[in-house]
């Protein structure tokens, strides 16, 4: 039993680096996107779907389940770290970070410690990593983070009262014209998902 807890953690151990260094290629690619991608805020995120197999994040990163989006953010809880889902119209989960390989990788969710992450409908399953802070808020001295609006595809700023279209590329909506949603290279490997710039 030992030696078998042993050979896993070696196994996920390894397709930790090989994930990483899938992520780091594709996060020093440069091309005529690079746009499209936020640098401006630190986002460093890494979420291993063997640990946390059935979860909101494992369901939204699945193509099949494609208009399917999660809010992400983190809370430290009597010195755990926790990672807090919620999908439109549900309760937030609330996901323990507590193994060794977890807890080896820092954990920065973007502007506004908070990400929004799914598979758009509109883009073949393109999976998306959206910060949750209001582009158009945040150099106003105090920042808003986005709630959910009317159908889950949507999300939309307390403050300013813009609406941005999570399902095409987080283009306002509704309200002033402005910045569409920051975002985040996102990639998943089928069992690790990794949201960076």
């Amino acid at each position: 039993m030992l030696l078998k807890r042993h050979y896993l953690d070696k196994m996920r151990i390894f397709r930790l680096i090989i994930v990483s260094l899938q992520a780091v290629i594709l996060m020093a690619a440069c091309g005529a996107d690079d746009y499209e991608f936020e640098n401006k805020y630190r986002c460093n995120f890494f979420f291993d779907c063997s640990i946390h197999a059935g979860t909101d994040i494992q369901s939204c990163v699945n193509p099949m389940s494609s208009g399917l989006f999660c809010m992400v953010w983190q809370q430290s809880v009597d010195g755990i770290r926790h990672i807090k889902t919620q999908l439109y119209k549900q309760q937030t989960k609330d996901l323990p970070i507590t193994t060794a390989i977890e807890l080896r990788q820092p954990c920065i969710l973007g502007a506004n410690n908070g990400l929004v992450i799914g598979c758009s409908t509109l883009n073949n399953g393109e999976l998306f990593a959206f910060d949750r802070q209001c582009p158009n808020c945040i150099g106003t001295g105090s920042s808003s983070a986005l709630e959910w609006a009317t159908n889950g595809l949507h999300l939309k700023c307390p403050k300013c009262e813009r609406t941005y279209d999570l399902n095409n590329n987080g283009f306002i909506v509704s309200g002033e014209k402005g910045d569409k949603l920051m975002r985040y290279r996102a990639s998943f490997s089928g069992t690790i998902l990794v949201v960076g710039n």
